[in-house]
């Protein structure tokens, strides 16, 4: 079967222009080599900010896409999308550093004038301190409270919206990689995208696909498509840490670091905490990116500068991700990084047509950019005229129907019951998927149960000894990847 599109990878920025594409009718196929949201998407910080990330910048476009696209997600996905109070200290900036924090939150209050969160509010130290007890007294003069939003389970995000996708016609294949593109020359030395191979990395299964466009929203790994796509760019691996929850009301923590231009975020977690990031160019193997012990080392040393007592020294886990960084991008007041890149190889003379490429960095702007990039596919595709606008900034997100995971512990038949819904509707398909995916975060929460979710799943589909030695092997290899710090 030729689909009007083909879409490469299931992260969230995939999964939304597979959900954009085929709620506007088009014949979508989305590939994706792992399962959705397995890749760099569950290795961020989970926060949807309207703001912050152009508090220094003062980048009056971005703060106001930014706040939309951020109610948008709170209105269409309430069950992920949740109210997140963020704690900024003031600990003896600049003048200068100070001015631009405030003329920033100022901004964003006057551009968020639609907001259905509050506006932020100025602190105290000790106002600072009853809010978020370990915060380092010396220093601090002061805090503002700004009020953002956070998706504690952001590969739900990916899988949900790739749901959505399939109730709307478009195929889902997970575990699937794409080994190539299918060019086919046309005059004047042109060449399109005619189609894509593939190879099923569970069963083995190969095969063809034929399109009218590919979409390759692959992250990291789309230079290895093909080799006509630049070669491996340069790339970056940013470490994250998830330990003990801190004391407090569940404020999320945001330290301006002003000499790297970036923010140190530490994020309240189910049962825990998330820290992060430490950014490090990256050389090795995308299949294996771990976070080393002097990466981690370095990342706790922050931290402990803001939070001196909190018990950092052993992390349950360090997390890598690996992305190509985005080009630089100037705006009118100081430099403001990228959050997306959209590429035609065939537009102003390109010589290679049917491809369009798309790598982003925040999940504030993952429906905007589906949006933009299926518009552009419409226009390739000659269906601009014929195509029904997009729908996503109003259409729900539905909420799963099945078994509820939110208890911290199931029962024998209560987690059997969340695999046999899995494994039939939610395109769960390994060992890993369930626990890492499906589930509460099982990598901190009741880990021994996993021998009951092995059989549940071998039952259903049919594994022998050997895959289920397999399922578990790989999944204890995954789990040695958040360790590889103790001994690395």
């Amino acid at each position: 079967m030729a689909y009007d599109i083909v879409v490469i990878g299931g992260g969230l920025f995939g999964a939304g222009i597979a959900r954009d594409a085929a709620g506007r009718g088009l014949s979508v196929c989305l590939f994706e080599q792992e399962d959705f949201g397995a890749g760099a998407t569950s290795r961020g910080s989970r926060l949807v900010t309207g703001g912050l990330n152009a508090l220094e910048t003062l980048d009056f476009t971005r703060v106001r896409e930014d706040i939309r696209e951020r109610e948008i997600l709170r209105r269409t996905a309430p069950h992920l999308v949740q109210p997140q109070p963020c704690l900024i200290p003031f600990y003896g900036q600049g003048v200068l550093a100070q001015t631009r924090l405030r003329a920033g939150l100022a901004l964003t209050d006057a551009l968020g004038f639609d907001q259905s969160l509050p506006v932020h509010q100025a602190l105290s130290a000790s106002e600072a301190r009853a809010r978020a007890p370990g915060l380092r007294a010396e220093g601090l003069t002061g805090a503002a409270l700004v009020w953002e939003a956070a998706v504690p389970r952001i590969e739900r995000l990916a899988l949900e919206i790739a749901l959505d996708a399939r109730r709307h016609g478009a195929q889902l294949r997970t575990h699937t990689r794409v080994e190539m593109l299918c060019w086919e020359r046309e005059p004047r030395g042109r060449a399109r995208v005619v189609g894509v191979r593939w190879q099923d990395r569970l069963t083995g299964e190969e095969g063809r696909t034929e399109t009218g466009l590919v979409v390759a929203a692959a992250g990291a790994w789309q230079s290895g498509l093909d080799a006509s796509l630049e070669g491996r760019p340069r790339l970056v691996k940013s470490v994250s840490l998830v330990g003990p929850p801190l004391p407090g009301r569940g404020d999320a923590l945001v330290f301006p670091r002003e000499e790297e231009g970036r923010l140190l975020v530490v994020t309240p977690w189910p049962q825990a905490s998330w820290v992060g990031s430490i950014e490090t160019d990256f050389v090795g193997d995308l299949d294996t990116a771990h976070a080393t012990g002097k990466e981690v080392a370095a990342l706790v040393r922050l931290v402990r500068d803001f939070l001196p007592d909190a018990a950092w020294d052993d992390p349950a886990l360090a997390l890598a991700a690996v992305r190509a960084p985005l080009p630089p991008h100037a705006v009118s007041f100081g430099v403001a990084a990228p959050t997306y890149d959209i590429r035609d190889p065939g537009a102003n003379g390109g010589v290679q047509d049917g491809l369009v490429t798309v790598s982003g960095s925040r999940v504030t702007g993952v429906r905007a950019v589906s949006e933009e990039v299926v518009d552009l596919a419409c226009r390739k595709l000659g269906r601009a005229l014929s195509t029904p606008p997009c729908r996503t900034a109003s259409a729900p997100l539905p909420a799963p129907a099945g078994p509820t995971l939110d208890a911290p512990v199931l029962d024998d038949a209560a987690l059997r019951a969340a695999v046999e819904w899995a494994v039939a509707e939610e395109e769960c398909r390994t060992l890993r998927d369930f626990l890492e995916r499906r589930a509460l975060p099982v990598r901190i929460v009741d880990r021994g149960r996993s021998a009951i979710v092995v059989e549940a799943m071998a039952d259903l589909l049919g594994w022998d000894s050997d895959r289920r030695a397999r399922e578990v092997k790989a999944y204890e290899a995954d789990q040695a990847l958040t360790q590889a710090f103790r001994v690395l």
